[in-house]
């Protein structure tokens, strides 16, 4: 096996829980160049990821996929590894011209597959790593399972420094705050509890706190901010990936919704703390040095994209339980430094 393009995954939390199976498809094919497709800007994630020989970067458009159609035709791959459960996905591969095409079977979309793998109800509720790894294991030993790592850039870290010294930030500990959810608002956990926490933090430790997210998260991120009483570096809508990446990886502890952005600072080793609602902590929850929070309900693992009840998953978890595991996890690497 020569060349494999690996279709990659349309959200930041997925492609790095898909990221321990392009380490097993690397165990498998040591000797194979492994290109990987994904949607701008997803591809930035992946910078520097060295089992992955390039990254194929489109856009989501009839043009920008029929660009990367010919892209797979002029390399013409051994194999595609298809991660998507989508028709969609496996129809782009084809295209391209793979000569095997292995993916999970789901109804029209396995005449695009040369190698259809079982989407058992036992492989649905396992974590979403081993998820991405079983497909790779029909192919031989995936290997032991591997945590997600990416790394900042020297650009992009330079930005935080900037971003963090016009914030006031200097020396001490950073606390990373993440209220929002690309996904919907059943995921997000209240404003005034994530503001407790981190004045909290802050007022123990000093440092300071600085809340992330998209541009969509800038009303939550006011929100927050508005209840703290320790004045935080609002950061919501000024990144890029790159440049949230470097960010978090600033960061002593990160405290954050089931979201892309704690995925990213798993893969980054940060200490985090994840609030869980609607979403089941057993198949996303963040790989590496973190602490899960959540109750679980009669409705739990609805995974709604907004409550039609009272929010009780989320409104059930106070702002001592975070604070409490926030402390745990710093005390068990040695405390808060800058």
């Amino acid at each position: 096996m020569k060349r494999i393009i690996v279709k990659g995954t349309n959200w930041i939390g997925d492609v790095l829980l898909s990221l321990p199976a392009v380490y097993s498809l690397k165990h498998v094919f040591p000797d194979a160049t492994i290109d990987i497709a994904l949607k701008r800007p997803l591809g930035d994630l992946l910078r520097g990821v060295k089992e992955i020989d390039s990254v194929l970067d489109y856009d989501d458009t009839l043009s920008g996929e029929l660009s990367l159609v010919c892209g797979m035709r002029n390399v013409r791959h051994d194999l595609g590894i298809i991660f998507p459960r989508s028709l969609h996905s496996a129809l782009l591969v084809y295209l391209g011209g793979a000569r095997r095409r292995i993916g999970y079977a789901a109804d029209a979309r396995s005449l695009f597959l040369t190698d259809r793998v079982a989407r058992t109800p036992e492989i649905r509720a396992t974590h979403q790593s081993q998820y991405y790894r079983h497909i790779v294991s029909v192919l031989g030993e995936p290997g032991p399972l591997t945590i997600p790592r990416i790394a900042p850039d020297a650009d992009a870290d330079a930005w935080a420094n900037d971003f963090l010294r016009a914030g006031g930030y200097e020396r001490g500990p950073l606390f990373g705050i993440n209220p929002g959810a690309a996904y919907g608002g059943a995921k997000r956990w209240r404003p005034d509890r994530f503001a407790a926490v981190a004045d909290r933090l802050v007022g123990k430790f000093g440092g300071h706190a600085v809340i992330m997210g998209g541009q969509m998260d800038r009303g939550i991120e006011a929100e927050v901010a508005g209840f703290m009483k320790s004045g935080p570096i609002r950061a919501a809508g000024a990144t890029t990936i790159r440049r949230l990446i470097s960010l978090i990886n600033r960061c002593t502890l990160f405290i954050t919704n089931d979201s892309g952005p704690m995925h990213i600072a798993a893969a980054l080793s940060a200490p985090v703390v994840a609030v869980f609602g609607p979403t089941n902590p057993d198949t996303t929850s963040p790989m590496g040095r973190a602490a899960v929070v959540w109750h679980e309900f009669e409705c739990s693992r609805c995974l709604l994209r907004t409550c039609p009840i009272d929010h009780r998953c989320m409104e059930s978890v106070t702002a001592d339980e975070v604070y409490d595991a926030a402390i745990k996890l710093l005390s068990e690497g040695g405390g808060a430094t800058g």
